[in-house]
């Protein structure tokens, strides 16, 4: 399993400590305003729910003031049934306003989520293909999971609750002041003391709240390394080491975890401490005023159950802080992802491909440089021209180019300088949609989806039809091996096609290609994983494909390149010879000697047998 790379390092770099600005920051509030701007209906109707609550909790403060000067003190019952009524009606509408506030804000808070989970989904599917090879996908799992669940909550918990409490503090402390001036500056002279602790604590809560989520999503990332390998961890025994290195995740994520709830508990002790000290220090000055007629019972019972209303209000917001600290560190980490720019490629183009496709392509002058290494020329001024239905295969050595070029084709890069043109058109001028629907391509290692081959076969072209389908397997012998599957071709195939052979899997993949229907095929070794037999078959079926089509084969094996009506030697990213199998071997050149060292064990072997027969006669 791998450290982190240069992407994750970078992205760590990217990340503020979180020290400067403990709440929400301008940008992160612009983007949870912008998912939640299309839902201003629903957003009135939870406001309205939340001021209707808490309108009727503090009603209830004036029911138990009247119930008890009138009722209780007084000895009178002639007032307690419209009372009681009065304190019936505002508890079965506080019932209405909380059921509007739980559902709404509900409603919200998964709507924000699920919108916000899509759309930084849809963004991250248009980035760079180098975006991908420098970064842990667990850690992108975490965001779209983790971290869209916390401004889950803020939108559809924490945020009500902070505005559901500041209307019963607000409501409070002016129902207070009406009763008593004196005591209610009493109770307000801590309020300093309460945010105080508030805004110091706060910043180590927001700080310790990130540390927390990265940890998670490096287990999250070592999670999906490890067992997406589980066969290679099994087979060199690396179990062991793979546990006492998820330890070490697991407890770096636990110590973060502790420390974030560290503080957020000091931060809740020291603010509930001193809010309900105030409470108390109230209760026993309004006692005394009680006692020297200053106040009714009545006044006193409602002055407590205001204050007690108005600190649970205020202590509640040392919690909610933190819930705030942690939405604000997932907010700035889904941030991140939508400040890395959509692929050029992806971008929308102004031209497109003529409407029928003849499968011209052309390389002219081309150079390119991956990315991470951009001072290491992979191609070098390559040139080169296919005609249409021409079968041109690339050979030569690990590290030439060949898979580079393909990758040039598709527009997951684009070359540093020279132009690469399909049906006479610049492909940087082209909507890569459009560009991509004339190619078909099958990889050296078949990359299968965890569901049934028929929807494997139809990923090709998803409106596709079912005889379509069937005629795609037929093309390369699939029924040899579906009779005998439980569900045919409706099979799931497990995991990356781990319930089939490495030729099954292959074999599936042509035939997605060859549904697809392309004006131009891209074969990395598609049959390597086959057997003698199955690779004959295959072969059949795509001699048949290929008569139409413009297909370019990148072999490593040379005898299935026997056929091609030319090929291209490359290495070290230069074209060294081109020409057809006869033309190149007659030249002691690289295909020389890469054809002497893959068919000279196979000569050896005739030239063996045939001694052997002579012998025997």
């Amino acid at each position: 399993m791998r450290e982190k790379s240069e992407h994750d390092f970078a992205l760590q770099e990217k990340r503020p400590s979180g020290r400067n600005h403990p709440l929400l920051s301008f940008k992160e509030f612009a983007l949870l305003k912008h998912f939640l701007s299309p839902y201003k209906s629903k957003i009135a109707l939870a406001f309205l729910s939340l001021l209707l609550a808490s309108s009727m909790v503090l009603a209830l403060g004036s029911g138990l003031r009247y119930l008890i000067d009138n009722g209780l003190v007084e000895q009178t019952s002639e007032q307690l049934p419209t009372i009681l009524t009065y304190l019936g009606m505002a508890v079965g509408l506080l019932a209405l306003g909380s059921f509007g506030r739980t559902y709404y804000v509900a409603w919200l808070g998964e709507r924000v989520a699920n919108d916000l989970r899509r759309e930084a989904f849809q963004h991250i599917l248009q980035l760079e293909v180098s975006f991908y090879e420098q970064i842990r996908i667990g850690e992108l799992i975490s965001r779209l999971t983790t971290d869209t669940s916390l401004i889950q909550i803020l939108v559809g918990t924490s945020v009500a609750i902070a505005i559901r409490n500041l209307l019963l503090l607000s409501g409070g402390v002016i129902m207070m002041i009406s009763i008593s001036t004196k005591l209610s500056l009493y109770c307000l002279a801590v309020v300093p003391l309460v945010i105080i602790p508030i805004v110091l604590l706060g910043r180590r809560v927001r700080h310790h709240s990130k540390l927390s989520q990265d940890r998670l999503a490096d287990i999250g990332g070592y999670i999906d390394e490890c067992l997406n390998q589980i066969r290679t961890v099994q087979a060199f025994n690396h179990e062991a080491i793979d546990k006492l290195i998820f330890r070490n995740y697991s407890e770096n994520a636990f110590a973060a975890a502790v420390k974030r709830s560290r503080a957020r508990a000091l931060m809740a002790a020291i603010v509930m401490t001193l809010v309900f000290s105030a409470v108390g220090l109230v209760l026993w000055l309004g006692a005394l005023d009680v006692a020297s007629l200053q106040l009714t019972a009545g006044d006193l019972s409602a002055f407590i159950f205001y204050a007690v209303v108005a600190a649970g209000a205020a202590g509640s917001f040392s919690e909610l802080f933190g819930d705030l600290q942690r939405a604000a560190g997932a907010t700035e980490r889904l941030l991140e992802l939508f400040s890395f720019p959509i692929s050029a490629a992806n971008q929308q183009q102004k031209r497109s491909l003529p409407i029928t496709s003849r499968g011209i392509l052309a390389m002219h002058n081309v150079s390119f440089a991956y990315p991470s290494h951009p001072e290491r020329a992979v191609l070098k001024k390559v040139t080169l021209s296919v005609a249409p239905g021409e079968n041109l295969a690339i050979v030569g050595p690990s590290g030439a180019g060949k898979s580079t070029i393909f990758s040039l084709l598709l527009r997951f890069y684009d070359p540093q300088s020279g132009s690469i043109y399909v049906d006479g058109m610049d492909i940087k001028d082209a909507s890569v949609q459009d560009l991509r629907n004339r190619i078909g391509v099958v990889s050296q290692e078949p990359a299968l989806f965890s569901t049934t081959i028929y929807e494997n076969i139809l990923y090709g072209r998803p409106n596709a039809s079912e005889e379509e389908i069937w005629r795609a397997a037929e093309v390369v012998k699939l029924g040899d091996f579906l009779s005998i599957l439980p569900h045919g071709i409706h099979t799931v195939v497990g995991t990356r096609g781990v319930r089939l052979s490495g030729g099954q899997k292959q074999r599936i993949s042509i035939a997605r290609a060859v549904l697809r229907n392309p004006s131009i095929l891209l074969l990395d070794e598609a049959t390597n994983a086959l057997d003698a037999e199955s690779e004959q078959a295959v072969q059949n079926g795509l001699k048949h494909l290929m008569k139409t089509r413009t297909t370019i084969v990148i072999a490593h094996r040379l005898a299935t390149v026997l056929n091609a009506d030319r090929i291209v030697v490359l290495d070290q990213g230069e074209i060294k010879a081109v020409g057809t199998h006869a033309e190149l071997i007659s030249h002691d050149g690289l295909y020389r000697r890469l054809a002497t060292l893959q068919f000279a064990d196979s000569i050896a072997l005739s030239r063996g047998m045939d001694d052997s027969l002579l012998k025997q006669a």
